[in-house]
């Protein structure tokens, strides 16, 4: 059996669309903000989720590795030990979100003697991390819920929810800016209502999905959830290393540099942020149908699956990156006027450059936790995490590179990472040369120089500075000839030939 390409490209589809959903709220909001309340708020608002991040960190042990172990019993006919895990770990759920109330209370009481916080904004930043850790809480004492959409290969339903969910949080948001002054918490407050929302359709769709796993308190077992944590305390450790490696960014910048520089570096990020979750979204959907094929334990078949994820993911990868690489300058000058865009555009390339090998990559990253080997992966990052931290603190206290040392160091050291260990070792692990995956990254460098100097032509005869429509006609012309250059580089005969049979038949349909 290869891949299910219907219900990948369902997933694809959908979860594209939540993303461009999310993409275009923020692209409204966050100049709004930072016109009426300026950049620190802004700044401040990230800064809360990122905390939210950090807290996920006492989850992520239980939760990234619940799934794979209920399909595996499911797929195996093991129905029992799957309600036993499910069971269980709704339980460990619901007590680690009763544990955190406390430190989220003391972090949002001590939050001025944490942060750098203008005198101003201080009722306001600390109503915003209060209402951030609230709806950390309550979806953490249900996202068990969630486990349906991988289960059943249904990431199409899980974006769609999202969708419902995103069209909430902008309808709560519209309606309290317009009622009501300016206020940064007005934007978590959204998230607040948008997270219940969601955890109330996540419900619904967990019963008529996966009605074979409902809760059973006499099935939930200590072991079993020690059994879980033992597997997933490598991802823990791989979270934390990720936020060493970038996630402390606003934070360490607060403290080291000012809240006014957080802010600049926040609006920076937003942009390659999108990206990033695109492409991660982009690669979940080959997550379930990867999981079906290792479990039944066709090795080759796997690798093939892997390898097609990859050609794939160079499709998402090239185009916006290339975009913001050559028209980033004007686009920030119309997005947030104000604001020092040649500086908000070098951030950003300094910020997502590296997508250019790590892009393809995001199906490698869950071949280590499909085939249980995070834990070697989670010691590398650990380290490198650490190390990134250690040196980027180091250079700013004896250098004044300011942000730059904050974003390089972090570009410098994925690189690294990457091409040195995570290419190599994903295809060690299941029996492949360490070069297997290397092509298509190599692929991948090649489209975005190729795409660049697209966008760089273009920009030279289209006056993209000039309006937003100048700016989308750019745009629009590279990605079209860079998404066909990628198609012609990247994928094999085979594919494209999928491809333009796919076109074929929605082109009928529509006859």
């Amino acid at each position: 059996m290869g891949m299910n390409t219907k219900h990948i490209g369902a997933n694809m589809i959908f979860g594209g669309a939540a993303m461009a959903l999310n993409l275009f709220i923020n692209f409204f909001i966050t100049p709004y903000i930072t016109v009426r309340l300026g950049a620190e708020a802004y700044g401040f608002i990230k800064l809360a989720n990122d905390f939210a991040n950090y807290a996920s960190l006492i989850s992520i042990a239980l939760n990234s590795m619940s799934s794979r172990f209920i399909m595996l019993e499911r797929e195996n006919g093991r129905l029992e030990a799957a309600r036993r895990f499910y069971s269980s770990v709704t339980v460990a759920n619901m007590a680690l979100a009763a544990v955190m109330v406390l430190p989220a209370a003391v972090c949002v009481a001590l939050i001025d003697r944490i942060f750098d916080v203008p005198p101003g904004l201080l009722f306001q930043v600390r109503l915003t991390f209060a209402l951030v850790f609230t709806g950390f809480i309550v979806h953490l004492a249900f996202t068990t819920y969630e486990n349906c959409y991988y289960l059943t290969n249904r990431l199409d339903l899980q974006a769609l929810s999202g969708m419902r969910s995103e069209t909430v949080r902008v309808a709560v948001i519209i309606a309290l800016f317009a009622l009501f002054s300016p206020q940064m918490s007005f934007m978590v407050i959204g998230e607040l209502v948008s997270t219940v929302y969601l955890i109330v359709i996540n419900r619904r769709y967990h019963k008529k999905l996966t009605p074979d796993l409902a809760f059973d308190r006499a099935s939930v077992d200590k072991g079993t959830i020690r059994r879980v944590l033992h597997s997933g305390k490598w991802n823990s450790l791989t979270r934390l290393s990720q936020i060493f490696t970038n996630g402390l960014d606003l934070m360490i910048t607060n403290m080291m540099i000012g809240a006014a520089q957080m802010g600049l570096l926040s609006v920076a990020q937003t942009v390659p942020n999108m990206i990033v979750t695109l492409n991660a979204a982009a690669a979940s959907a080959f997550g379930p149908n990867m999981m079906q094929i290792y479990a039944r334990g066709t090795k080759t078949e796997f690798r093939d699956a892997v390898m097609t994820a990859m050609r794939f993911m160079c499709l998402f990868t090239t185009v916006p990156v290339a975009v913001l690489i050559t028209m980033g300058r004007e686009f920030y000058a119309l997005w947030v006027p104000g604001q020092p865009a040649a500086l908000l555009n070098t951030l950003s390339v300094l910020i997502i450059i590296n997508s250019c090998v790590t892009g393809p990559m995001q199906p490698l990253y869950q071949v280590f936790t499909i085939a249980d080997k995070v834990h070697q992966s989670s010691k590398v990052m650990i380290v490198y995490g650490a190390a990134s931290l250690i040196v980027t603190c180091l250079c700013l206290k004896v250098t004044n590179w300011g942000l730059y040392a904050v974003v390089g160091i972090s570009l410098i050291g994925s690189l690294i990472v990457a091409l040195g260990y995570h290419l190599p070792f994903a295809a060690i692990h299941i029996g492949q040369p360490w070069h297997t995956f290397f092509p298509p990254v190599v692929r991948n460098v090649l489209s975005l120089a190729l795409a660049c100097a697209i966008g760089f032509a273009v920009e030279r005869v289209v006056p993209v500075g000039r309006s937003w429509g100048m700016l989308a006609l750019g745009a629009g012309i590279t990605a079209v000839c860079a998404f066909a250059l990628n198609v012609m580089i990247v994928l094999t005969r085979e594919e494209r030939g999928k491809i333009a049979a796919a076109l074929r038949r929605l082109m009928v349909r529509k006859r």
